[in-house]
């Protein structure tokens, strides 16, 4: 009888010893996976400059890896030239065993007022994203250090039909037209119809802000009327 409850003990301790090092040993398959969620945004932002564009929403309703684009005229020291304003984003890549999707989209930008009393422009963006718990995101307006030399370097692109036209020129921070400054935002998940959405708050003055799930960097504008 003692031998019995002896082995009993003995069984349990073994099984709290497992259960322990189970609990406190990294899960390499969670980090794996993790490595591939990375890898899957990186190959995107390699991307991400070669992905159609377009101003038809069938096009965009019937395409993976493509951004709905708003065609508005620009007018720089007398001059007029039509620029891209990137607006919406279906995205997607896949690694071994995990599919990163995102999907964004400008409902509208409308003016607002900063705590404070400072004029600012109010992104509403829809967010669909793959993953099951929201990513925690970064967002930036993209600020130019002179706006008629900013618009003047997208005059100079748009002459040479070979370079891509976009917004996003000085994204990576190393032609230095724009300052990046962290934007106010926030994200409001509405249950009655599955949606969430980005409230980002930008100064006037900014062309586009930025939505970071790194290392993917995304432009977002809010084209001018035309």
């Amino acid at each position: 009888m003692w031998s019995a409850a002896y082995g009993l003990i003995a069984l349990a301790v073994v099984a709290f010893v497992v259960l322990y090092a189970a609990a406190h040993v990294p899960n390499f398959a969670t980090v794996n996976l993790a490595d591939q969620l990375y890898n899957a945004k990186k190959q995107l932002a390699n991307d991400l400059p070669s992905f159609l564009r377009t101003t038809s929403s069938s096009d965009f309703a019937n395409n993976i890896n493509v951004v709905r684009v708003k065609v508005a005229n620009i007018t720089v020291s007398g001059t007029t030239f039509p620029v891209q304003f990137p607006i919406s984003y279906k995205l997607s890549a896949r690694g071994d065993n995990v599919l990163y999707q995102v999907y964004l989209n400008v409902i509208s930008c409308r003016p607002a007022s900063l705590q404070g009393g400072a004029a600012a422009t109010l992104y509403v963006v829809e967010l669909r994203h793959s993953l099951s718990q929201l990513p925690w995101l970064e967002v930036y307006a993209a600020v130019p250090r002179n706006v008629t030399e900013y618009y003047g370097v997208l005059y100079n692109l748009y002459r040479r039909p070979t370079v891509g036209l976009d917004p996003r020129v000085g994204a990576d921070a190393d032609i230095g037209l724009v300052n990046y400054v962290k934007a106010e935002w926030a994200l409001v998940y509405d249950a009655a119809s599955d949606l969430t959405i980005l409230y980002a708050a930008a100064p006037p003055s900014a062309p586009y802000i930025l939505v970071v799930d790194y290392p993917l960097a995304i432009p977002l504008a809010c084209p001018p009327r035309s």
